[in-house]
């Protein structure tokens, strides 16, 4: 099983990225795990000239070239964010935006997500939602969603970790229904 995390929060040891590490420690030993911290990345947003259609990649150099080598060796790729002002962080919708030319090719990747805030947390949902779906991805599970504003906060959300932890099991059980080997 080859998982690509991506942490989308600029907090490195943020809300999410906890809940996101707990659901790691549940996937198998053997899992071969690459984190990306997309707001360490130099990811420019998308610029809509739509080059990407002609060309069939995105023209704009930055780190957004290595990321889509990570997305085509993943098998599972998993998201953390804070919702901030309503929505997923900046860094990872500029990371989201930048895979239109990625269309049809992570097709029957397994997602999943974590998302942690005070509150609003629904669009944030809605998106990582969308971003599955649009690229006809599976989605493994219901996600988790932790409260939390300072860093810290989510520490004192059992259910957060807890849901963290079943949205990596459920993710691992469709992976192995996928590939055949159901334990």
């Amino acid at each position: 099983m080859r998982v690509l995390a991506v942490f989308g929060s600029p907090r490195k040891n943020g809300n999410s990225a906890r809940m996101l590490e707990a659901a790691l420690e549940e996937l198998p030993e053997e899992a071969e795990i690459r984190r990306v911290y997309v707001a360490e990345k130099n990811i420019a947003p998308c610029c809509a000239t739509r080059d990407c259609l002609t060309l069939g990649y995105c023209p704009v150099e930055d780190d957004m070239q290595a990321l889509y080598r990570d997305l085509d060796w993943a098998e599972v790729v998993l998201f953390a964010t804070s919702s901030q002002f309503g929505d997923v962080s900046a860094p990872l919708k500029a990371f989201m935006e930048r895979t239109w030319p990625l269309r049809g090719k992570l097709k029957n990747k397994i997602g999943g997500y974590v998302v942690a805030g005070r509150r609003y947390v629904e669009s944030s949902i809605n998106t990582l939602h969308a971003f599955i779906l649009r690229h006809n991805m599976i989605l493994g599970g219901r996600g988790a969603i932790g409260y939390g504003y300072h860093e810290g906060d989510v520490e004192n959300d059992r259910l957060a970790y807890e849901d963290s932890r079943k949205m990596a099991r459920r993710v691992v059980e469709v992976y192995e229904l996928i590939h055949g080997n159901r334990r």
